[in-house]
């Protein structure tokens, strides 16, 4: 919603307002390896292999081992290489809400560290992009969208962030500030994206209704003072959005936003909708559910959209690891190579060694690798958010 400040022109007021996970698959194969391997999952004796002055990620040119891999006599670890088996990774683009609304709770505080953490669990198995609005003029309520971070590849795993996390993390840190213009800021991404290289995915964040369309005109029912009860919105029964009596930027901008989520749908892109808190106000809520429609990525139930329930939860995380699911989960994994022992290959689920089982473990049939029951049902759902294989040490077997 849009108001006057001190009587000298519009502000936004603060509060008018699912690989992610691309679940690469890595195959390491090993050379020189000591027949050592970790005990299956759920062993309270196993943590990844760390090599001194690392982070224990996998890759990184060697110098961090995948767990697996084993150690020789002297302490050393085998040498390994990474090779990816997904020839293209996928864009995922966020186009995130940084409003004025975004300060309360620590909303944006919380997504930049979540959606950080997305760049880090994925590493480059995806490439990243994000794109804010407002824009960083505070003397414009509506400031244009600004593109945060272009279209970079993720960063390899190591003790410290990489380029494309830094630069994320460096562009969100400014206060949010400002109204909320979503049908601009998705409207000048479609050209970015279009032009991109490979499959790209849009995620909007948003903690609110849309807003900041001088052209907008609006009854009562669609005023967000009106919608909100907003003090000093007095005019009974007519629109708190209409000259003398407020700015049309305060309209809800239902039409200008779904058309804009439309055209990236149309454009072969879809959009995912996550609803951060502040979103409750029925006429927000249908209208996060109308766009997720628009986009292609409604779930079969109302709240269509991702709802986060809570900023200070794990709620927000969880549904960025469900959307990743949407985007490219799979159970059944091809390797580059038929390995030369098959009983020497094992499963990794976010780095902890899946025991080969026929029921809830894994299979492995020539190059190809299928996670069967429980094992797939936690990849298709979100719950994982890294999947590899690595050869060389002695399959794991249920104890």
């Amino acid at each position: 919603m849009i108001e006057r400040a001190n009587g000298s022109g519009p502000r936004a007021r603060a509060g008018v307002k699912a690989g992610l996970s691309a679940f690469s698959t890595v195959l390491a194969l090993l050379a020189g390896c000591g027949s050592e391997h970790p005990p299956p999952a759920g062993s309270s004796g196993y943590s990844p292999p760390i090599v001194s002055g690392t982070s224990g990620g996998f890759g990184d040119g060697g110098t961090n081992k995948p767990p697996g891999c084993g150690q020789k006599d002297d302490g050393t670890f085998c040498d390994c290489l990474d090779v990816p088996l997904f020839a293209e990774a996928p864009n995922i683009y966020f186009v995130l809400d940084r409003s004025g609304s975004m300060a309360e709770d620590n909303k944006w505080g919380q997504v930049r560290q979540t959606v950080a953490q997305i760049l880090r669990g994925l590493g480059p198995r995806a490439n990243f992009g994000a794109t804010l609005f407002p824009g960083f003029d505070d003397s414009q309520a509506c400031s244009p969208a600004v593109v945060a971070l272009p279209i970079s590849p993720g960063d390899p795993p190591g003790a410290t962030d990489g380029p494309t996390t830094k630069k994320l993390l460096t562009a969100t840190q400014s206060p949010p500030n400002g109204g909320t213009p979503t049908a601009e800021a998705l409207r000048g991404v479609l050209p970015l994206l279009r032009s991109a290289k490979g499959k790209t995915f849009v995620i909007l964040a948003t903690d609110g209704g849309p807003n900041c369309n001088a052209a907008a005109s609006c009854q009562a029912a669609a005023c967000q003072p009106n919608i909100e009860g907003v003090q000093g919105c007095s005019v009974t029964g007519a629109s708190c959005c209409e000259p003398p009596n407020g700015f049309r930027e305060s309209c809800l901008d239902s039409d200008a936003t779904k058309s804009a989520v439309a055209a990236l749908k149309a454009a072969g892109i879809p959009v995912y909708v996550i609803g951060l808190p502040g979103t409750s106000a029925p006429v927000y809520a249908s209208l996060l559910d109308e766009l997720a429609t628009a986009g292609g990525t409604a779930l079969p139930t109302s709240p269509k959209y991702y709802k986060v329930a809570s900023a200070s939860d794990n709620t927000l995380l969880t549904s960025l690891k469900k959307i990743a699911a949407q985007i490219t989960a799979t159970c059944e994994f091809k390797l580059t190579d038929t390995p030369a022992q098959a009983n020497k290959v094992n499963v990794y689920l976010d780095e902890v060694v899946l025991p080969k089982d026929p029921v809830n473990g894994w299979k492995i049939e020539g190059a190809t690798v299928t996670l069967l029951g429980d094992a797939c049902k936690k990849v298709l759902a979100g719950d994982i958010l890294d999947v590899r294989i690595i050869t060389g040490c002695p399959t794991v077997e249920p104890r």
